[in-house]
């Protein structure tokens, strides 16, 4: 799943010139064609070969069925063939092509008068408009409409499909974010809340280290909750916020916080989600403050393995609980799962020290 903002998605619209040209493009092809076909059957029968007059015919024929195209293809859309309406329709559409083939008829015919016969070229045939030649072209002109009409419903009906699939897509893609930024929102207070509780515990124990905590979770907070609501970050952003909120913790533990930072600087770059180190420290930090110890320690490794980034955050504890459960933890999972899907997330083990939370991401190096 991609993890930044999805933007809109909208199917592919063309412009009018871009049709236009298209549809043009396509009557040149087809008149080439047809061109080529009379040109050499000529040439293979030994007949006079008059390729100018045959261009122009084949050209004129072809140019004014594609002027009439957009006609059909509205009138395809505006008076659907198929559907409850279709006994209504059908003979309007036998209206249709009777006057899209007399337009037809009567626009080729004078046009080969006015680029054939008046000029003079050789073997210039009667273009003159008579009801023979009108019946006699129905049937083709016909069976041009339907195939228009044909391919219009089948575009259409791609189109529609097309088009539910994305505003599917585009519908998921908007929740995923939505429940990004409800999963964040509620991160928030939570470290918000945890660092006043720290405060509160040394207003009266030692209000010098209390006042300079809130000054620290002042900058901590200027840097964290910025204004951009995209749901990752890089590494160097979180070892950024991960030391300013270690120094608010060194003022609580004082001596006895020892806390060590293992990470490349080649990977300093890798995105990671926002808010990830931190309460996953908070959390090693948390099993390992028991009073029987000297330290409370934690070591925090980062490493690229193959195609991943896997971090691992071990604290020096006796606690058996291999599951951390924190609101922190609980919620960091949540969106790995929703940002890198199922591939990726959070394990836990233990060891001889204490408990190792091991996170693997994907491996993507971004800006700085």
């Amino acid at each position: 799943m991609s993890s930044s903002p999805t933007p809109t998605m909208k199917s592919r619209r063309f412009t009018p010139t871009q049709l236009w040209g298209g549809l043009l493009a396509m009557a040149t092809a087809v008149a080439l064609l047809l061109f080529l076909d009379r040109y050499l059957d000529r040439l293979a029968s030994d007949r006079s070969i008059e390729w100018l007059r045959i261009l122009l015919e084949e050209a004129t024929g072809t140019y004014v069925a594609a002027l009439l195209v957009p006609v059909m293809v509205y009138a395809t859309r505006r008076w659907p063939p198929f559907g409850p309406r279709w006994p209504r329709h059908l003979p309007l559409h036998g209206l249709i092509v009777l006057a899209v083939g007399f337009t037809h008829t009567t626009a080729t015919g004078l046009l080969r008068q006015l680029l054939i016969t008046w000029p003079g070229l050789d073997g210039a045939g009667d273009y003159s408009l008579s009801l023979h030649r009108y019946l006699l072209a129905l049937p083709a002109e016909a069976i041009v409409y339907a195939v228009v009409v044909a391919l219009t419903l089948v575009v259409d009906r791609y189109r529609g499909v097309r088009n539910r699939e994305l505003e599917a897509v585009e519908l998921r893609a908007q929740l995923s974010q939505a429940q990004l930024l409800v999963l964040q929102r509620q991160l928030e207070p939570h470290f918000l809340f945890n660092t006043l509780k720290s405060i509160a515990q040394l207003v009266y124990a030692n209000p010098k280290a209390a006042e300079e905590m809130i000054a620290r979770m002042t900058a901590l907070l200027r840097h964290s909750f910025t204004s951009e609501q995209t749901p990752e970050t890089t590494l160097a952003d979180e070892l950024r916020l991960l030391e300013l909120y270690l120094e608010i913790m060194r003022l609580r533990y004082a001596e006895r916080l020892f806390v060590q930072v293992d990470s490349p600087p080649e990977l300093a770059r890798a995105r990671v989600p926002r808010f990830l180190l931190q309460p996953l420290v908070e959390n090693a930090l948390r099993h390992g403050d028991d009073p029987a110890m000297t330290l409370v320690a934690a070591r925090v490794t980062v490493r690229a393995e193959d195609d991943s980034l896997v971090i691992r955050i071990r604290d020096h504890s006796h606690c058996d609980d291999q599951s951390p459960h924190s609101v922190g933890v609980t919620n960091a999972t949540a969106r790995i799962a929703q940002l890198y899907g199922p591939n990726y997330g959070l394990s836990s083990r233990r060891t001889d020290e204490g408990i190792e939370v091991t996170v693997r991401l994907p491996l993507r190096l971004g800006e700085g």
